[in-house]
């Protein structure tokens, strides 16, 4: 499947899974925590500000859902780990995100992770419920170009060990985009 990641079209932004825009299309979907960087990574993946980014942690609440090629949608999700929002918002995320893990039309799960703060508890249980479902999971480092060799040593490991594909980005604008990418071709068209 050839995929021009420069098509993309904001679609809307839904607080349930129930809200997913018309028509129903395979979905890439992005994890990670607050400020982590999916938006950049959205960005950088699409060659143009099409995602908000804030230097504010916490500041996507919604499932935003971007049109890539007609073909598909990418989904930037809130972040999780961020509690300074209250518990009911934190309960309210919760709920969102069980619902959509088990969302039929998601194909490609992105979950990003600081690789100098390695991967922790949530990002490993996002992994698990992917496998389980069968859906395809990309285990996004960031900020590769700050780590130390032992750190980058030891997210291979991570990687191999949640059973994902691992990516490191040092630049998202410049660094393994192309590859990241092919990865997400490769996992939608063998749905």
């Amino acid at each position: 499947m050839l995929i021009n990641f420069s098509d993309v079209t904001f679609i809307k932004s839904c607080p349930l899974i129930d809200d997913a825009p018309s028509p129903r299309l395979p979905e890439v979907a992005f994890f990670g925590r607050s400020n982590v960087g999916k938006s950049s990574l959205i960005n950088s993946l699409c060659g143009k500000q099409i995602a908000f980014k804030s230097k504010k942690a916490g500041k996507t609440r919604l499932l935003n859902y971007f049109l890539v090629d007609k073909t598909f949608y990418l989904v930037d999700a809130p972040g999780f780990g961020f509690t300074l929002r209250g518990s009911e918002l934190d309960q309210n995320f919760s709920s969102m995100m069980e619902g959509y893990l088990t969302h039929v039309d998601l194909k490609v799960v992105l979950v990003l992770a600081d690789v100098r703060r390695g991967v922790k508890e949530d990002e490993l249980s996002l992994l698990r419920l992917a496998k389980k479902k069968g859906i395809r999971s990309i285990l996004v480092y960031t900020k590769a170009d700050n780590a130390k060799q032992s750190e980058l040593a030891l997210a291979l490991q991570e990687g191999q060990i949640a059973g994902a594909d691992a990516v490191f980005l040092s630049n998202p604008n410049k660094h393994n985009i192309s590859e990241l990418r092919s990865l997400v071709a490769k996992a939608l068209s063998n749905r």
